[in-house]
């Protein structure tokens, strides 16, 4: 689904990711939200619905040149985490302002689905 350049914001970003979450048969997923008004609010929220697709194999996701920040970017990672039989991840988040702060928490969450 693309949803690039609809000025998208956090809290829509989080609205959808509750409802995509309720798509338990869910195998694969492809998303791009890229050049849209998200800045961190909600991706968190993303995640969490992303990841109560336990049956995701595949998940793609461009974010392309947003203002995402640090703020939920761990929690993202940590709901994504979630995804019990994940095999194919892809994201990008070129043209953001995501910092270090929170990599390290992204990465243990994401570490999750691979056990």
């Amino acid at each position: 689904l693309r949803f690039d350049q609809n000025g998208i914001t956090s809290c829509e970003l989080g609205d959808f990711g509750e409802g995509i979450g309720q798509c338990a048969e869910l195998t694969s997923i492809r998303l791009d939200f890229s050049f849209n008004r998200i800045c961190g609010k909600g991706l968190g929220r993303l995640g969490q619905g992303v990841g109560g697709c336990k049956k995701l194999t595949t998940i793609r996701m461009a974010f392309y040149g947003n203002q995402i920040t640090d703020e939920e970017f761990g929690e993202f990672g940590e709901g994504l985490g979630s995804c019990a039989v994940l095999g194919t991840l892809h994201l990008g988040f070129a043209c953001n302002q995501l910092g270090d702060d929170k990599l390290g928490r992204f990465a243990v969450g994401i570490a999750k689905a691979s056990k």
